[in-house]
């Protein structure tokens, strides 16, 4: 059964250090500009409890703003955008230091470091942020998990929670309560003051599923896609765990992503829509769609879903229907990002923006950066090659 701690200084979390003992470790880019504003946030993997990857506006062909190099850094992962902080998962592993995953805390204006805490586990991905807490999940041992919550304002650590099973989902936030799967078909939901526990139980009546990827919340119920076992969606109600809902489809290798009424995921090539109610609406075959879970997420937003795969961006209209596809000048290298009326795609080393009506390449920006886009009415931020995380927007 999992164990609750409260300890500090184990396994996944060691002591935070403040920013201002840190002079000196972080590199400036050569422009020591600042983005004008950041208007709004990205605070959880998704950018929204739904996992829709949508926000509502994003800068229009941008500039470099910043580029922050994190000291000792192998690579950054993807980060979260919340009260005008950058948080990044750091792999900061060498020949010599195993246990070197870190988790820093920037300022998203300009790219100074506030604070860093070491982690001795990997990440799944990135943090939750909400009411003052900075929650990630990580995986100390292959067939064990850790959840741990952070402090907003120096990092201190605020509670452990220890998970008996494999963990490789980034973690959820509804109101106060966190969720995360485990891959012997349990969700955990636990406070995000304290940790406690709110509860913990095998989701559906057999207990054969596994999940791999995160949750999404609307309203006060949870979906959840299971990757093996009896694969496909399930809806269950938030507060209690209780069962409201499944559909068999394929292993579930992306999603599910709700909107409104809309629960979307992908099995391979297959992508699936459901009503919130769990009738079934459509399918839709991306035959070059990749298989590995997770690698594109889906993105929706109030007129299509957009499917990437790694030399094409599909966009299929909520009824079901093709929209229009974008031939990428490039690799793909990341999901779609709904920012106001475009999508935004990353491709080898460049961001493009591709009209979200007519599919058609609006701008590009060369970057250098690679994976997933994150973004706020105000900035874009994106990971680049050795440790640097790049700010893009307007100084």
């Amino acid at each position: 059964m999992p164990l609750q701690t409260r300890r500090r200084l184990l396994e996944l979390t060691g002591a935070a250090v403040a920013g201002g003992l840190l002079a000196g470790c972080t590199t400036r880019g050569a422009s020591a500009d600042e983005l004008e504003s950041i208007g709004g946030a990205w605070p959880v993997d998704g950018a929204d409890d739904g996992r829709t990857r949508t926000v509502e506006d994003a800068p229009t062909d941008p500039d470099v703003v910043w580029t922050t190099d994190l000291e000792g850094a192998r690579s950054a992962g993807t980060s979260s955008v919340a009260d005008e902080r950058c948080y990044v998962p750091v792999d900061a592993v060498s020949d010599l230091n195993r246990h070197r995953h870190r988790l820093h805390a920037l300022d998203a204006r300009t790219g100074e470091e506030r604070w860093r805490v070491p982690l001795r586990a990997e990440l799944n991905g990135p943090p939750a942020v909400e009411a003052g807490r900075i929650v990630v999940s990580g995986r100390p041992e292959t067939e064990r998990g850790r959840i741990a919550a952070f402090g907003e304002r120096y990092g201190d650590e605020e509670w452990l929670y220890d998970v008996d099973a494999r963990v490789t989902a980034p973690p959820t936030i509804g109101v106060t309560t966190v969720y995360c799967p485990d891959w012997a078909g349990r969700v955990h939901a636990l406070s995000i003051v304290d940790g406690a526990v709110r509860w913990s139980r095998s989701i559906g009546d057999d207990g054969n599923r596994q999940f791999a990827g995160p949750a999404a919340i609307d309203d006060d119920t949870l979906y959840l896609g299971a990757q093996s076992g009896r694969t496909g969606v399930i809806a269950v109600d938030a507060e209690t765990g209780d069962e409201l809902w499944s559909r068999s489809t394929g292993p579930v290798t992306a999603g599910p992503v709700v909107d409104g009424d809309l629960v979307v995921v992908q099995s391979h090539s297959l992508v699936s829509a459901f009503d919130a109610d769990g009738t079934e609406r459509w399918e839709y075959n991306v035959p070059e769609a990749r298989s590995t879970p997770g690698s594109y997420p889906l993105a929706v937003d109030d007129r299509h879903v957009y499917v990437a795969t790694r030399d094409r961006l599909h966009a299929i209209d909520r009824r079901g229907e093709r929209a229009w596809a974008y031939d990428t000048t490039a690799d793909a290298t990341g999901p779609p990002t709904v920012a106001g009326d475009a999508v935004l795609l990353a491709e080898d080393g460049q961001l493009t923006a591709v009209s979200r009506a007519t599919g058609d390449a609006e701008w590009t920006v060369d970057t250098d950066g690679t994976g997933p886009v994150v973004t706020t009415p105000g900035g874009i931020f994106v990971r680049t090659p050795n440790g640097r995380v790049t700010a893009l927007g307007t100084a």
